[in-house]
Order: C-alpha cells, then sequence, then structure tokens
C-alpha cells in the first residue's frame, strides 16, 4: 500500500525502487552470506596445501580431508565434549534464566523491579573475562574457592577449573540473560485464563503449573533450548580459556588450533570440522523453525485485555530472592572481584593480610605504558563503531524492503539474512581468511576482514532488532507523507526513523557490545596491526600475565558498563520524548 501511493504520485513510474533495491541489496547480502560459506564447502572436497587454499577447476575431487579429520582418534571425544558442553550450557542457562523469568514474570518474589536491570550486566561482560575469573576462583591448586575449602580441614580440592562441568557452569550463567528475556516475553504474552479454569475446577499450583502452564510454553521451551544449544556447540572463548590448555577441545578450540597453532596449518581438517559445525547448526536452525511453524497451536492471546496471573509465593517468597541475589553474585560479582583483585597484585594470590601489604597500580601503569593497549583500544573502536552503524542502517534497509515494500522476491533477502545465523562465528572467521586469500585485495590482514566477518555474523541480529520496530509502526504516517509530496528519502528521514530510533540506538549498541565480547572469528583474522581487546585479552592470558590481564578486564568491564548505562539513559529520554511529541 505504502509503495502504492509513491507509484501514484509518478515518481517511481521511471524505475522500480523497492525492486532495484531489493536487487542491490540481495547481493550484497549474498556476497556476504553465501560466498564465505561456499567456500568451506568447496574446499574441503579438495586436496589443500599451504599457499594453495582455491582450487576451482571441476577435477580432482577428493575425500581425503575428510578421511583425515574423522580418522583422527580424538574425534569422537572433541564431538562428546561438544555436545556435553552445549547441552550443560543449555541447562545452567535454563536453571537460572528460566526460572528467574518465571520468578519474575508470574509471582510476587522481591526486587523483580531491580532485576530487569540486573540480568543485562551479564551480556555486558566478555565471556573470555567471566572465565579467566572463573579459573582464578576454581583453579584445583591456588583457586580462592578451593583454597577456602581447605582451610576447613580438607585436603583434596574440590572444585577443578578445568573440566567439562565448569566449562560449561560459566558458559551457562553468560546464556542465561538471552533465556530470561525470550522465555520472559512468552510467560508476559500468555493469557491466563486457562490457567484460571485449572485454579476453580480444584487443581493445585504445581499441578496447573505442570499440565498447562508448561505445556502452553512448549513451543518456547523448545525454541531456547535450540538456539542456546546451537550457541553452546559454536562457544569459543570459554572452552579457550578453560578447557584448550588441558586437552578439553570441542569444535571451536579444534578449528583454531588446525589454522593458527599447527605448523604447518592443518587447512584441510579445518574446512571439515567447519563445514560439520555449520550442518549441526543448519539442522538445528531448521528444527527451530519447524517447532516455532506448530506454535498457533498453543495461541491463548485474544483481542480482550488481561493481566497474567500472579502466583503469592508466601514463605518462599525470600528463598526466592536469595536465589536471584545468587545468580547475580556468581555471574558478576565473584569473576569480576577476584579479577579487581589480582589486578592490584604483583602477581596472583590469594587474600590475605601478606597480599595486602603488596597492593599497588603497577599492572595498570604496565597496561598503560604498552603500545598495544592503544592500538587496541583504537582498532577495537573503529571496528565496533563501524559495525554497528553499518549493521543496524543494513538491517533497517533489509526490514524496510521485506516489511514495507514487499517486491517479489522479499522473501529470498530475508532468508539470506538469517542465513549467518547457522554459521558459527570460528567457521566464519575461517571461510573469509580463505575467500580473501584466493584473489588479490587491500583488505586481507587489516581491521577491515575483521569487519565485514562481524557484519555478517551479526546482521540477523540487527534484523530483529530493525524487523520488530517497523512493524511496530502503523504505515498510515508514512503513506499520509508520501500523499503530501514527500520523498522516499524525507519519509525515512523525518518519520519512519525518528519513531524508531530507540530501537535502532539499542540495536546498535549491542552490536558494538558484540563486536567487543565476542572473539571468536577475530581469532582466525588478525594480524598484529589489528589486534582488538578480545584477541589481546586471551594473548595475554596464554603469556601467564595474570596482573596485567585483569587490569585490562577491569577497564574493559567498567568502560562497556559506562557506555551501556549512558546509551540506556539516552533511549529512555528519547523514548520519553517521542511518546509526548506524538
Amino acid at each position: 500500500m505504502f509503495v502504492g501511493v509513491l507509484k501514484r504520485r509518478g515518481w517511481t513510474e521511471l524505475f522500480d525502487l523497492p525492486a532495484i533495491l531489493l536487487v542491490i541489496v540481495t547481493a550484497i547480502v549474498a556476497m556476504l552470506a553465501i560466498i564465505p560459506v561456499f567456500y568451506l564447502l568447496w574446499s574441503s572436497f579438495k586436496p589443500v596445501a599451504l599457499g594453495n587454499l582455491a582450487d576451482f577447476s571441476f577435477t580432482n575431487f577428493t575425500l581425503a580431508n575428510f578421511a583425515r579429520a574423522y580418522s583422527d582418534p580424538s574425534i569422537v571425544t572433541m564431538l562428546l565434549h561438544s555436545f556435553f558442553f552445549a547441552a550443560g550450557s543449555m541447562a545452567v542457562a535454563f536453571l537460572f534464566g528460566g526460572v528467574i523469568a518465571l520468578l519474575v514474570e508470574r509471582t510476587d518474589a522481591p526486587m523483580k523491579n531491580i532485576t530487569y536491570g540486573l540480568m543485562f550486566i551479564p551480556l555486558i561482560v566478555p565471556n573470555a573475562l567471566n572465565a579467566i575469573g572463573w579459573v582464578l576462583l576454581l583453579s584445583p591448586n591456588n583457586g580462592i574457592l578451593n583454597l577456602f575449602w581447605r582451610s576447613l580441614g580438607f585436603e583434596e580440592a574440590i572444585f577443578n577449573a578445568y573440566t567439562l562441568p565448569a566449562m560449561f557452569w560459566v558458559e551457562g550463567l553468560s546464556m542465561a540473560p538471552l533465556v530470561f528475556l525470550m522465555l520472559g516475553a512468552s510467560l508476559r504474552g500468555m493469557d491466563p485464563s486457562l490457567e484460571e479454569a485449572a485454579f476453580t475446577s480444584g487443581a493445585g499450583r504445581w499441578t496447573t503449573f505442570r499440565t498447562i502452564t508448561i505445556k502452553l510454553m512448549t513451543p518456547a521451551l523448545v525454541g531456547i533450548g535450540l538456539l542456546q544449544f546451537i550457541r553452546g556447540i559454536e562457544a569459543f572463548e570459554v572452552p579457550y580459556v578453560m578447557g584448550l590448555t588441558k586437552g578439553l577441545r570441542v569444535f571451536s578450540t579444534a578449528i583454531y588450533v588446525s589454522v593458527r597453532e599447527l605448523s604447518p596449518p592443518d587447512y584441510g581438517s579445518a574446512f571439515v570440522l567447519s563445514l560439520l559445525l555449520v550442518v549441526l547448526a543448519v539442522a538445528g536452525i531448521v528444527f527451530y523453525h519447524r517447532i516455532m511453524a506448530q506454535s498457533e497451536r498453543y495461541a491463548t492471546i485474544s483481542g480482550k485485555g488481561y493481566r497474567p496471573r500472579i502466583f503469592s509465593l508466601a514463605k518462599w517468597r525470600y528463598i526466592a530472592g536469595v536465589f536471584i541475589g545468587f545468580y547475580f553474585f556468581a555471574a558478576v560479582v565473584l569473576p569480576f572481584s577476584v579479577l579487581l583483585w589480582t589486578s592490584f597484585l604483583p602477581y596472583y594470590q590469594a587474600p590475605s593480610m601478606a597480599a595486602l601489604q603488596r597492593l599497588s597500580l603497577e599492572s595498570y601503569r604496565d597496561l598503560f605504558a604498552r603500545d598495544i593497549f592503544y592500538l587496541c583500544i583504537t582498532n577495537t573502536v573503529i571496528l565496533a563503531t563501524a559495525v554497528s552503524v553499518s549493521g543496524i542502517l543494513l538491517s533497517l534497509v533489509i526490514s524496510w524492503i521485506v516489511i514495507r515494500s514487499k517486491p517479489k522476491g522479499s522473501s529470498l533477502l530475508e532468508l539470506l539474512a538469517f542465513l549467518p545465523y547457522a554459521v558459527p562465528g570460528i567457521a566464519m572467521g575461517f571461510a573469509f581468511m580463505v575467500a580473501f586469500l584466493t584473489f588479490p585485495n587491500p583488505i586481507y590482514g587489516t581491521l577491515w576482514i575483521i569487519m565485514l566477518a562481524y557484519l555478517t555474523t551479526f546482521l540477523p541480529i540487527g534484523t530483529r532488532f530493525t524487523h520488530a520496530a517497523i512493524s511496530q509502526i502503523r504505515v498510515e504516517l508514512e503513506e499520509a507523507a508520501a500523499a503530501s509530496g514527500g520523498s522516499l528519502f524525507d519519509i525515512m528521514r523525518h518519520i519512519l526513523v525518528p519513531l524508531i530510533l530507540p530501537s535502532l540506538v539499542s540495536g546498535g549498541l549491542y552490536l558494538f557490545l558484540l563486536c567487543v565480547k565476542v572473539v571468536s572469528a577475530a581469532s582466525i583474522l588478525w594480524n598484529p596491526d589489528s589486534v582488538i581487546l578480545s584477541v589481546y585479552v586471551l594473548q595475554l592470558w596464554g603469556e601467564g600475565r595474570l596482573p596485567v590481564v585483569s587490569a585490562l578486564s577491569v577497564v574493559t568491564v567498567v568502560s562497556l558498563t559506562l557506555l551501556f548505562l549512558t546509551a540506556r539513559l539516552l533511549v529512555v529520554r528519547r523514548s520519553v520524548a517521542a511518546e509526548i511529541s506524538f
């Protein structure tokens, strides 16, 4: 309808602007999303040698890469580690994120308003920093929690940071906020009439919850579980910090070792493992969409107004508050506190009176005296700004084409924009490395190839923000502006963008945070001139520079927190101003 108004004005009769935009944007997204994956698929069936990563002839196909990768005796162990780590991370995420969502949305648990804000903080802290903090807490020899355990008279350490349970504990804590946000939305939108009918019929709370609430939430639970499992399969930071040095390899770290640590690199195995990782992720995404396609059978929302039923916890109310507080303490306070403590010491040691006398700012002086630190900051700010701005603008154009103009073929664009979600970051980084090694170009080995890899990886996330924002705006405002003589550019600049600006800022901020947090693609693509903060953290960790990496962690977390709070304040003020003006 909106495009029809523009056509009636006559200026689109010379050319079909939505169709032209569709072709241009589809071509851009296709190059970003398909070409790197094509290189992975094609090269997996080609003989690979150092200096010859791309053979595009239709001969010399081989299964040698698959035979070598799958004949490795450690492949079965690596697969088991990957699945156990992903499943355990998903379980921990549901334990905390799911339970806290239920407590906040459907009970009278204390601290409900504060909890909404607290659950965003773990999203800010990079996973690598959390993992380092928990290693310092759970190390079997000198971890603070194990030292405390021994001080009680026990001889053996009770915790071990270098085990799969410790790894999926840390990963699950970082995944819990996403479960909280997604499951909370499902609980908030559930019509409580069926629950009330069950209560009226004499069913108890537990019976109602088990037979009504859980069944109504089945699509959401299965869908969220699949997405979290996929995220666990592709996770890199926690397995790298807590598992790689002890031989606990998963998909992502096995690919990293093949490309970055073996000499010469085993690109053939990296191709095969990356392809297998992509196949597993695609299968999970397909299964997720099939589950969500059946969600209408569980729909309960109607046109009538309602409020979700709030259950009284009675004497369990404060226990619920303790549970919420424990999550925040474990996810943020404990790991950050040990990093803060270590950053003031000349070397890592447990808290004691003797250690208090050694506190100093030497680690911070050492950090700020390093030229590479300022290079990392500059590169990270440039990278995050470029990805967040270009990513949210490209997402905005994609969403406008798909939701507003809807030309023929727009469904293909939507599919292509979501496709990178099924390509794990470590595989995307390797795919871009191979793709840009096959022809002369000016961006290989620079910060811009990392930017392209991150832009592609995070594009599905950006479109979720813009899709939701544009869908909430009635098209009549844009039609009225078009009928009054406004051009498409004027309509976007004066109508659409101002109305959805809070969502654009939120989406851009989240992409910015992801660029600072996520290291998987950059771990493959970086070089000395394009190193970023997340990569530098892993470098310092590998060198054993615990005080310096702790100081860098504190600076990073404090800076990201201040950035997040400032941006959120601006978004809230803008939202209030928009409501007043309209």
